[in-house]
């Protein structure tokens, strides 16, 4: 869905391009990985030799084979390549590595959100039925518009209970110190000093009421009374699962309606479970959280 958006519908569509954006996507996390074991002075040698980093570079040479074709048939569209060449205002830049760029913001991120979602519904299978409700009158009202997503504000509250229990990351808003800082309470951070943001308090139960339990109604009720920042797209100090201030994700917007259009369309058209008795577990890695990968689904399509 993100590619079809940022390189077209025909791209998007190519197995081929579906392939290399996903393994593009992974190999660059398992090359970040790789080049942590080394002193930052040898990455410049070490991105050269290591077998992860040169699978990367092998699939950018490989993306710029893919799109000059496309380039250079749809300059003057309007789509991600003509905006891209609009910023440069002539400077030179690489078409192919900047495609790439946007599937790794977009793909693993909201990928990993849809995933523990869907599954959250399907251990929550009360919360089904009024989605689906909600999205068929919302569309048959608006269509699939932003006016028509926005209505579906069951469905956005689901999201962002499942983001506020599995926020992506333990810590966020992750920094160093470029110069030695003194805090308002006196800690002193010497320059170098890398720092991030706890994700704790979106489990504090001063803040939400019996954290730990799923409740996809939870920002719902916040929102009807009047919370501004119940809404999936907010931000604030007790959600801080897109950032907060300058830093906030900018993308949060096109994940948001991507997600709905998503999970809306797999409720509508399908009948999802849980396969089996064991339940799905969120798996922590380092400071990251992610979905259970072990986690198999039944899905049957739906007849009207």
């Amino acid at each position: 869905m993100s590619s079809a958006v940022f390189s077209g519908s025909d791209l998007s569509r190519d197995p081929e391009w579906q392939d290399l954006i996903i393994t593009y996507t992974i190999n660059t996390f398992m090359s970040v990985r790789a080049l942590r074991s080394y002193p930052s002075f040898l990455h410049p040698l070490a991105r050269w030799l290591l077998p992860e980093c040169r699978k990367c570079q092998a699939q950018v040479r490989q993306a710029r084979k893919l799109l000059h074709p496309i380039i250079q048939s749809r300059t003057g569209s309007d789509d991600t390549f003509q905006w891209l060449m609009d910023v440069a205002a002539g400077r030179p830049f690489d078409q192919a590595a900047a495609q790439l760029a946007f599937a790794v913001s977009a793909l693993h991120t909201t990928t990993e959100l849809l995933k523990q979602t869907l599954l959250d519904i399907c251990m929550h299978p009360d919360l089904v039925q009024p989605i689906r409700d909600e999205v068929e009158e919302a569309v048959s009202q608006h269509g699939w518009t932003t006016a028509g997503l926005f209505k579906m504000q069951i469905l956005d509250s689901v999201i962002k209970e499942s983001q506020r229990l599995k926020p992506g990351l333990l810590v966020n808003l992750e920094r160093k110190a470029l110069r030695d800082v003194v805090l308002p309470n006196g800690m002193k951070l010497p320059k170098g000093t890398n720092v991030a943001v706890d994700s704790s308090m979106m489990w504090d139960p001063k803040i939400y009421p019996n954290p730990t339990a799923y409740d996809g109604y939870r920002f719902l009720r916040l929102r009807q009374a009047g919370n501004g920042a119940a809404a999936l797209v907010s931000t604030s100090h007790d959600h801080i699962a897109f950032g907060l201030g300058k830093p906030i994700c900018p993308g949060r917007f096109f994940a948001a309606n991507e997600l709905k259009v998503a999970l809306a369309n797999i409720l509508l058209n399908y009948d999802v479970e849980i396969a089996g008795e064991r339940k799905p577990k969120i798996v922590e890695m380092g400071f990251e959280m992610l979905c259970d990968p072990e986690a198999k689904l039944m899905v049957k399509r739906r007849h009207p």
